[in-house]
């Protein structure tokens, strides 16, 4: 089984390095910075993570899956909720503890969660190692791509051939005027 990563959305968009400041100056675009960020790491890697935002907004809790992002569900909390409540239920409800990774800078969810059988990784932790994944796959996919050049059929023809090609294109054109 691969891991899943329980994500503390906001705590990571406040306590990282990266995220910190775009989070301050546009809270929005920092949460899709990270949302994008995260799925390519699923597509890339077959981890799931779950990312869990704190509610602010409607009463009712709410779970969407990305598009186009195998792996990824994303939790808006009711405004009741904390997303530690919500990610401290969800791993202890697993079965495979052992698997879940809890990504938060929170001392005490992370700590809680350890002792439920979980691991658990600090946010800049967490964003170097999708960083990583990610180079290592440009990087094999650089490498592993056929040097490939835009080859133009004429390229591929002897003398003799492209001789008779120009003749005939000639010919063509002058029957155009």
């Amino acid at each position: 089984m691969a891991e899943h990563y329980f994500i503390d959305g906001y705590n990571v968009l406040h306590r990282s390095t990266s995220l910190k400041q775009r989070a301050d100056e546009d809270l929005e675009s920092a949460r899709e910075a990270l949302v994008d960020r995260v799925a390519q790491y699923c597509a890339s890697s077959g981890a799931r993570a779950t990312i869990v935002f704190d509610g602010q907004g409607p009463r009712q809790e709410r779970v969407s899956n990305v598009r186009g992002a195998a792996g990824l569900d994303l939790i808006y909390a009711a405004a009741t909720k904390s997303a530690d409540a919500i990610i401290e239920r969800a791993i202890y409800q697993l079965p495979h503890r052992r698997e879940a990774i809890v990504v938060s800078g929170d001392r005490g969810i992370t700590d809680l969660c350890i002792g439920l059988g979980a691991l658990a990784m600090t946010p800049d932790a967490f964003l170097r190692t999708i960083t990583d994944e990610t180079l290592r796959i440009r990087a094999k996919v650089e490498r592993d791509r056929p040097d490939t050049q835009i080859a133009r059929v004429e390229d591929g023809l002897d003398a003799s051939a492209r001789e008779r090609l120009e003749t005939l294109r000639r010919r063509l054109e002058r029957e155009d005027r």
